[in-house]
């Protein structure tokens, strides 16, 4: 997941939330809905795959340990 795409989802968000606030309609109150979940989900693994490779990048291997 690139930062282009999360721009371009966080776009997409933007222009349904526009949508639904114009025509107050329930599809895309569904659609947004499921749109703000999967960016949260998708910030959620990014945030994790970071963590992870602060994890690694500061582990010390085990034949370096004293």
């Amino acid at each position: 997941m690139t930062d282009e795409h999360m721009e371009y989802l966080a776009e997409a968000i933007q222009r349904k939330m526009q949508a639904y606030e114009l025509y107050r309609r329930p599809r895309d109150k569904m659609m947004l809905e499921c749109m703000l979940q999967d960016y949260e989900a998708k910030q959620r693994l990014i945030l994790q795959d970071e963590k992870q490779k602060e994890t690694i990048s500061g582990a010390v291997p085990p034949w370096q340990r004293t």
